[in-house]
């Protein structure tokens, strides 16, 4: 009569039942195979889906910009109007959320650390594409940036009345200088009072005409653009070796881990106690796959 021989590791003379390094070595051992296959598979599978991924593309720029600018980069209605400067990635896409969902992805916004200056950062298929869309970024932003034509109106009308009262207080700061007379009394004390006081009116005035010239120029303005879109003359690396090889040791682990468990399972067909351990294991997935079918 033909016996079907388990292989399995014999503790019986350690103390306690233990695993010794021996037990170890054997149960590694008999599914070496098996652990060394897995991870070169799974370690060959990364390489060459890093091997097989399209060449990406970045494009470049430094803007600065106040904060509330980059939410407006990723608001829908400001990427639609970015995305119709670009047929080529309309082309890709059925609908026009598609391409704007992908524009999204694909762009980044980056603040420099401690300043209001901001790398944007477009990745395409080709460096022209890449150039072109971080470009339209760009030229859409300085457009929502400028005020509208009724608000420049208004600006510019504003800024000319400010203009004048400040040339007027200049003149008068100036004339009541040039007549301060060197002899100290108290009407001398009350013109440099006056003095002072047309000073900080002044210099109010300058600061007022600058805020008013800054909101007629906009938020942002080309002279922000401190970095120009650049076109990228090499591909963004698909991938590195230190990938692959971590996900090789993941499945290095997760096979020992398989391995040790196995060794667990043929040890406790061994006898009655084992079986009834394997018997309350398979009852419990049981139950639990039976509650999961129900939900």
């Amino acid at each position: 009569m033909n016996t079907t021989r388990t292989d399995t590791v014999d503790s019986s003379s350690n103390p306690g039942n233990g695993v010794d390094v021996l037990d170890v070595v054997l149960i590694v051992a008999k599914s070496i195979r098996v652990m060394i296959a897995i991870p070169l598979l799974g370690f060959s599978i990364v390489l060459a889906f890093f091997f097989l991924l399209p060449a990406r593309f970045e494009s470049e720029a430094l803007v600065r910009m106040p904060i509330e600018r980059t939410l407006l980069l990723q608001s829908a209605s400001f990427l639609d109007d970015a995305v119709k400067t670009n047929q080529w990635l309309l082309a890709q896409y059925d609908k026009q959320y598609q391409a704007r969902e992908k524009f999204r992805k694909s762009l980044r916004v980056v603040n420099i650390s401690g300043t209001d200056i901001y790398r944007l950062q477009y990745i395409a298929d080709t460096p022209a594409h890449a150039e072109q869309a971080l470009s339209s970024i760009l030229a859409q932003l300085l457009a929502a940036s400028r005020p509208s034509p009724d608000r420049q109106e208004e600006l510019k009308t504003k800024l000319l009345s400010q203009t004048n009262l400040q040339q007027t207080l200049q003149k008068l700061l100036e004339r009541l200088s040039g007549s301060i007379p060197v002899q100290e009394n108290p009407a001398t004390e009350v013109s440099g009072q006056a003095v002072v006081a047309i000073a900080d009116a002044l210099e109010k005035f300058n600061q007022a005409i600058l805020a008013t010239e800054t909101s007629l120029k906009g938020s942002v303005s080309a002279s922000d653009i401190l970095q120009a879109p650049t076109r990228p003359d090499e591909p963004l690396a698909k991938g590195s070796l230190a990938k692959a090889i971590g996900v090789a040791a993941v499945l290095f682990l997760i096979m020992l881990m398989w391995a040790f468990v196995r060794e667990a399972f043929q040890r406790a067909a061994l006898d009655k106690s084992g079986l009834k351990k394997i018997e309350r294991i398979k009852s419990l997935l049981s139950a639990r796959r039976a509650r999961s079918l129900k939900a």
